[in-house]
């Protein structure tokens, strides 16, 4: 049934059904018997408006875009499910989208999601999105970024103690007797990457211990993770601790242990937990990411921006917690 025919039958005018739908009843001075007689028989036909339709009447879409580098991840993946969760409770869906990393098809996503007029965005950025995201600043979107800030720029922002963790990690393999501490990483200047790194570097430059590094490449398919691990390793055998900067360099790392029969030599510990890291054989310790509650920070963030779009920029960091496990003692 439409909204015609719902006037029709109650002897009422489109435009007075159209404002009780869409919530502006006492906007349009409808008396509240007229609104409650249209609602009721609303509710008996079971009508639903037309989205589409309520979005222009309302000027909201109530739709919610989620950028992240990859939905399948195990970080991005449980944070997306809170986050839908959550923002259901507000009657927000959610439009979901992966950047693989890629700046290009960041900006192509970004632009995507605007031409839907979702309500606002809930980005991870790659680090070259500076202009995209100034671009919503000024048009005044609700936005709030997560897990990688984009330097020098003042936005909405939820991460965790990257840093801190870090160091905890570097410093709980010297208490465990490793002294020869290697760490590998993605070769990304994303913030929260750079302050993985900075941490690993000062721990050792502390305690006059020699750095060693490798940068391993996850977006060029053209590499082999694995193979640049192993023959690292070989090459450098002196290795006795490991710090994986995520838990996907974690997994290639282990492949490469494997086939060097060293997992029951090396200390292991790595940033950001996995299920599987507890199946391992040793256990395999970690830095664990509170992701509900980063979750439950962003969207409460959004909401605040969203009823007031005149609020000042926030910034929230929440602490990560040692996982300490077999292979790290």
């Amino acid at each position: 049934m439409s909204i015609s025919e719902i006037a029709k039958h109650l002897n009422v005018s489109k435009s007075t059904v159209s404002l009780v739908i869409n919530g502006k009843a006492e906007e349009g001075r409808i008396s509240k018997a007229s609104a409650q007689r249209i609602r009721d028989y609303i509710e008996e036909i079971g009508y639903k408006p037309n989205a589409l339709a309520k979005s222009l009447a309302t000027g909201k879409s109530r739709t919610i875009g989620l950028v992240v580098e990859n939905i399948g991840d195990s970080f991005f993946g449980p944070i997306a499910l809170h986050i839908e969760e959550y923002l259901r409770k507000h009657e927000y869906q959610v439009l979901y989208s992966s950047t693989m990393g890629d700046n290009k098809l960041a900006a192509e996503i970004v632009q995507t999601m605007l031409d839907k007029q979702v309500d606002g965005i809930i980005l991870a950025p790659t680090d070259a999105m500076g202009a995209e995201v100034e671009r919503m600043l000024k048009n005044n979107l609700p936005l709030v970024l997560f897990d990688r800030k984009i330097p020098n720029l003042q936005t909405n922002y939820v991460g965790t103690d990257n840093y801190e963790a870090s160091r905890q990690a570097v410093e709980h393999l010297l208490q465990q007797g490793y002294k020869n501490i290697g760490m590998v990483t993605i070769d990304s200047q994303q913030p929260q990457m750079q302050d993985r790194l900075r941490a690993y570097r000062d721990v050792l430059a502390e305690n006059r211990l020699e750095e060693q590094l490798l940068y391993t490449s996850f977006l060029d398919r053209r590499g082999n993770p694995v193979k640049a691990i192993t023959t690292w390793l070989r090459k450098n055998p002196q290795i006795d601790g490991l710090f994986f900067s995520t838990n996907y360099v974690c997994v290639a790392g282990l492949k490469a242990i494997r086939t060097l029969d060293r997992e029951h030599v090396l200390g292991l510990i790595t940033f950001d937990d996995l299920e599987m890291l507890e199946l391992m054989r040793p256990q395999i310790s970690c830095i664990r990411q509170p992701l509900e509650k980063i979750a439950k920070a962003i969207v409460h963030m959004l909401i605040e921006q969203l009823n007031d779009s005149g609020k000042s920029f926030d910034e929230k960091i929440i602490k990560s917690s040692i996982q300490i496990r077999e292979s790290s003692l």
